[in-house]
């Protein structure tokens, strides 16, 4: 049933510059990985090591079937990003550790990936906390690693 004044053609329309917005965001981010010769599934799976994990878990963080983070991990590895450790409790279990590398690449990606936000810097900080104050309305902020 349709709202009276238009309602609907108004979520409809603000859906659309949202949508808008997450594919702006993801062309920032994608352009940033390309800098830093990585793909999206290695930011995001660098976005996720701020702790050691196994690589089942990072596996759930990003969704993923864990045989297909076997090759995000391998390339990290190859890259010297990350490495694998044998887990204290568990000798089966291999744990994925950032380096001293992988961590100053990661800082240095989210801290322009944030720094560097377009379409957001479009804004003046005063409409910026407005849209934050709005968004928090409607969704939780995602936790990044800065």
């Amino acid at each position: 049933m349709s709202a009276p004044g238009g309602d609907d053609d108004l979520s409809r329309d603000v859906m659309r510059h949202v949508m808008g917005l997450m594919a702006s965001i993801k062309d920032h981010v994608a352009g940033l990985a390309a800098e830093f010769d990585l793909s999206l599934s290695q930011l995001d799976a660098l976005k996720n090591l701020g702790e050691s994990c196994s690589q089942r878990e990072l596996a759930q963080c990003l969704h993923f079937d864990a045989s297909n983070v076997t090759d995000i991990v391998d390339r990290l590895e190859a890259r010297g990003l990350v490495v694998r450790t044998v887990d204290a409790h568990d000798r089966r279990i291999r744990r994925l550790v950032l380096t001293a590398e992988g961590e100053a690449v990661r800082r240095k990606l989210f801290e322009r990936a944030l720094g560097e936000a377009p379409p957001v810097t479009a804004l003046s900080p005063t409409e910026q906390r407005e849209l934050c104050a709005l968004l928090e309305k409607i969704a939780d902020p995602v936790d990044l690693p800065l």
